[in-house]
């Protein structure tokens, strides 16, 4: 499946830094102001207090971009896609094993990648099909390859979650490679035309210096905040080029 199309209905994004659509305009001409943004975290009203608390940084982002799509006991299934996922929590846990020689139940069932969906799926009350991936650098065209396969199967709509939550700075781990901010953007996908998107074998890496990192989403959401938004822009990683097209 080198190339298909797609609708998307609605879609939304939200970040630690970003706290309204003005700011990510004000980001997407240029991303170096998002170092100096205060910190911006969610508040979930649509969520109870003690649901809220047990939730971490990235899941909360999920639910605040998430959320407001659907309608209320909408049933849908989701593609999730991150490449960091709770990595946060999972360090915490390493250095509590190593100062307590223990580690909480909770924490560490809330720590596994598809632990997120879970979450979701729970508090949503929807036990529609769901699918975690973690793929290299471009998990996020291939989650909406997925989502494709899923229409093609009959669904109506999919929900295509991406999420990224990169290591904090107080964990100095050697050549490690984190993405600028934390962010989540979720989209309802039909079947449609509106959006093409083909995939091609990337140039040998020697011929070519230009490749993205694994957070495509943001140069996504880039291309699109921008004015005017961008109708066809390509997405080169190490091992395949994704070209985007918008003709709707």
């Amino acid at each position: 499946m080198n190339e298909f199309t797609f609708s998307i209905a609605r879609w939304r994004a939200v970040s630690n830094k970003m706290a309204d659509e003005a700011a990510w305009r004000a980001w997407a001409q240029n991303p170096a102001l998002a170092e100096a943004m205060p910190e911006h975290k969610p508040a979930l009203p649509f969520l109870p207090a003690l649901q809220r608390r047990r939730l971490g940084a990235a899941a909360r982002l999920l639910f605040d971009a998430a959320w407001p799509l659907l309608d209320a006991q909408q049933p849908c299934p989701v593609v999730f896609a991150s490449h960091d996922g709770e990595i946060n929590r999972s360090f915490e846990l390493w250095l509590s094993l190593l100062r307590d020689k223990e580690v909480s139940p909770t924490s560490f069932g809330l720590s596994v990648h598809n632990a997120l969906l879970g979450q979701w799926s729970m508090l949503r009350g929807d036990m529609s099909e769901g699918t975690a991936l973690c793929v290299a650098e471009d998990g996020f065209e291939t989650a909406f390859a997925e989502a494709y396969a899923l229409l093609c199967d009959g669904a109506e709509s999919v929900l295509v979650l991406v999420v990224d939550e990169p290591l904090l700075a107080q964990y100095d781990v050697v050549s490690v490679v984190r993405a600028p901010l934390a962010y989540a953007a979720a989209f309802v996908v039909r079947a449609g035309g509106d959006w093409r998107l083909s995939c091609q074998p990337a140039p040998i890496a020697s011929e070519h210096h230009d490749v993205l990192p694994y957070w495509g989403a943001l140069n996504w959401l880039q291309a699109q905040y921008q004015t005017p938004a961008a109708v066809a822009f390509r997405q080169p990683y190490q091992t395949r080029n994704w070209l985007w097209q918008y003709s709707g």
